[in-house]
């Protein structure tokens, strides 16, 4: 794999030298003092959060990259935080509702494309109940909220990756389970 980056590093950032050259697809190597800059994946959680009519919860991202796309809720881990922890925390900031039980469904790799700079990021999508949406709306990154149907999705209207996998992913799970 090619390093995404390779145009947008030159200075190492222990020395400063305009001297730091592609190591290989995630990392850096200063020529100068030898100093090995990684670019390592993040991770991040998706709720798939489901209502007593069994519409899942998708959500129309306020912010580039994907503006006005639909998206799946969620977000990044921050440092120190589990994925279990920063779906309850996300959920909370960006629609003012209380996860109360999470289930891990998937994993996906993927990228994220911010300010120019490709990041590698691993999703954790997790399957989630929500007791109560009277206090549901939309806050933080997020413009608009929406219950679907899961067969009614239409995956080119996501403007990322790893949803429209994780949507064929829970398509498939149920699809299982109808026969």
């Amino acid at each position: 794999m090619e390093n995404p980056n390779a145009h947008l590093f030159k200075y190492c950032p222990q020395c400063g030298v305009k001297n730091l050259f592609v190591s290989d697809e995630k990392s850096f190597l200063c020529g100068s003092c030898d100093f090995k800059f990684y670019l390592n994946t993040a991770a991040a959680g998706i709720a798939l959060i489901f209502n007593k009519n069994d519409k899942l919860l998708v959500t129309k991202r306020k912010h580039d990259p994907a503006k006005g796309m639909l998206d799946l809720p969620g977000g990044f881990a921050d440092p120190g935080e589990t994925i279990e922890e920063c779906l309850i925390r996300e959920i909370k900031e960006e629609l003012n509702i209380e996860i109360g039980s999470l289930n891990y469904f998937c994993s996906v790799p993927n990228t994220y494309l911010y300010k120019n700079i490709t990041y590698s990021i691993t999703d954790f999508a997790f399957l989630c109940s929500v007791n109560n949406f009277d206090t549901i709306q939309a806050c933080d990154d997020i413009s608009d909220f929406y219950f679907m149907k899961l067969n009614e999705l239409d995956k080119n209207a996501f403007g990322l990756e790893s949803p429209k996998i994780v949507i064929d992913r829970l398509r498939m799970q149920f699809l299982k389970k109808a026969f």
